[in-house]
């Protein structure tokens, strides 16, 4: 286990056109983990078992047993149709059954609203109100003065959307095998095991490290084959998401509008104003935060072939959240390609598996993105927000990617679309992907295929396969949105989008297709990281 991050500096970087690699040795294995072994396992009846928790150890939300995540225990979604929202808590402790929890201070609560997630900790129940940990629940409410109207609109309690919840780390809620419960009080996690699970012999770690390697101003350095696995996120100010995985932390600070004080998730791997990194066929798996982060005025650098399952946050983020970012801050040229990407988002069920922020000439391009609870790729940022026009955004392209059952209704998490954008972004090209399932069925739910969101400007959208969405196969809504053209795409949607804003146009797209053409199924087949031909689903074909 790590308890410090690897960091390599400007002194690691390769000199005089060389590069300096790191990697496991040629038949070798190398695991990069922030976890500790969790034994001395005791059986308590009713098939539990209990083991103590290391002091090193904070609050253990996951578990990984044999090497499959055990999550707290939860309740099923609460009906909340009679309970209050106020700046004190939430009415209904009786109603809701978690008065009756025999320790309400460990237990944490879920808000889905929209596209935003909320995890609040309870302090402490007085007759029959929740009062939740600050400042956890007064960054989730209404009129925080540090988010514009719209993000009022999606706190917790809205009376414009609808919005649920549910209840997590109670004992009583410990019914299904491969869940657990953490007890602050005695330090201990009282688990369920699966059928077949043997916990005198079990593999089992709890996280306890946030970040594993930290990339500081290094340049010409290649990460290859590593493992980043069992990593933390410690979360002392609760998780008020804002979008994609972004949160509102800290008590106080200043009005962003434009989304320009949201906090990016921790992550496993960091690289900070780095020059021509490379992250090449490693493995991020089992992770309580994000994957890998290019930050800071990263520029040329790439990550390529490498797998990301069973993470709780995003998958990939890149750049930042300044619109006008200093020029040694400005993040350029970089690379996503050839990944795979399977349940990420497994805990903050907001985070998409790609994000970018302000970045120009950024390359998403033949990746592949599965089961994923919310949008599955989201370029820019900021909004109509005046602090945000004429950003440093533009110029990327989002090619070739496998986009496959993304935005799942049982997750709750609504308003997204398999391929995001925001902002304006001149010659940024979305061609050539396949998406297929985008919360099919639920059209009310605004399961979007490609969705110009907001004021996403000067897009092109050609040559892609939008198949089985529940709502608008694109999306250019807002009159804001402008110069956008979708242009030569196939789908088998028979909701004609208006397509807004002064010169967006649609031409020459297929649309209402029971039949995928040949040289639709090409470009699906393609798709993706491979191997190719990928599979292609029919037309038509009843939901699964």
């Amino acid at each position: 286990m790590r308890t410090r991050p690897l960091v390599f500096t400007e002194l690691d970087s390769g000199r005089d056109g060389h590069t300096v690699t790191w990697s496991a040795e040629p038949g070798g294995h190398v695991e990069l983990s922030g976890g500790v072994a969790l034994d001395g396992w005791q059986p308590e009846g009713d098939g539990r078992w209990v083991a103590m928790v290391p002091d090193v150890i904070s609050t253990p939300r996951q578990l990984y047993v044999n090497g499959l995540r055990a999550s707290w225990a939860r309740s099923d979604w609460l009906d909340h149709a009679d309970c209050k929202i106020g700046p004190e808590g939430i009415t209904g402790a009786g109603a809701l059954g978690i008065a009756a929890y025999a320790r309400p201070s460990d237990v944490e609560v879920v808000f889905r609203v929209r596209w935003r997630d909320y995890h609040c900790p309870v302090a402490s129940i007085a007759d029959d109100l929740i009062r939740f940990a600050e400042p956890c629940w007064t960054n989730a409410l209404p009129g925080t003065g540090r988010v514009g109207p719209h993000w009022d609109n999606t706190a917790v309690g809205t009376e414009i959307h609808g919005w649920s919840m549910f209840a997590t780390n109670a004992l009583e809620l410990l019914t299904d095998p491969g869940f657990f419960v953490w007890n602050s009080e005695e330090r201990t996690v009282t688990y369920l095991p699966r059928e077949g699970e043997d916990m005198e012999r079990a593999d089992v770690v709890v996280p306890c490290t946030e970040q594993l390697v930290v990339v500081e101003g290094a340049h010409d350095l290649v990460l290859k084959g590593l493992s980043f696995a069992h990593t933390a996120w410690h979360l002392p100010d609760g998780y008020v998401g804002a979008q994609a995985g972004f949160t509102l932390t800290g008590a106080s600070g200043p009005l962003g509008e434009a989304g320009s004080h949201y906090t990016k998730p921790v992550a496993a791997l960091s690289v900070r104003g780095g020059r021509r990194v490379t992250v090449s066929g490693c493995a991020f798996v089992h992770l309580g935060g994000a994957g890998a982060v290019l930050e800071a005025g990263t520029k040329d650098s790439t990550v390529t072939a490498c797998s990301f399952s069973d993470v709780s946050s995003g998958g990939v983020y890149v750049g930042d959240i300044d619109p006008h970012p200093a020029p040694g801050l400005a993040d350029e040229g970089n690379t996503v390609s050839f990944n795979t990407f399977h349940g990420t988002g497994a805990e903050f069920t907001d985070s998409v598996a790609i994000w970018a922020g302000y970045t120009r000439n950024l390359t998403i391009d033949h990746n592949t993105l599965e089961q994923l609870p919310y949008s599955g790729i989201s370029v820019g940022w900021g909004w109509n927000q005046p602090e945000a026009q004429d950003p440093w955004l533009g110029d990327n392209r989002i090619t070739a990617n496998r986009i496959v059952d993304v935005l799942r209704v049982a997750e709750r998490q609504h308003d997204g679309g398999a391929i995001y954008t925001q902002g304006p972004q001149r010659g940024t090209v979305v061609e050539a992907n396949y998406i297929d399932r985008s919360e099919y069925g639920t059209t009310a739910n605004d399961g979007n295929g490609i969705y110009l969101d907001e004021q996403s400007s000067h897009i092109l959208v050609a040559g892609n396969v939008v198949t089985r969405v529940g709502y608008k196969w694109v999306s250019n809504w807002a009159e804001y949105g402008v110069e956008n053209r979708a242009a030569g795409n196939w789908t088998d949607n028979t909701i004609t989008p208006a397509f807004s804003g002064a010169g967006s146009v649609m031409e020459d797209n297929a649309e209402g297709l029971t039949e995928l053409p040949p040289e639709a199924v090409r470009v699906a087949e393609g798709a993706g990281a491979g191997p190719w031909p990928a599979p292609v689903a029919a037309l038509g074909i009843p939901e699964p």
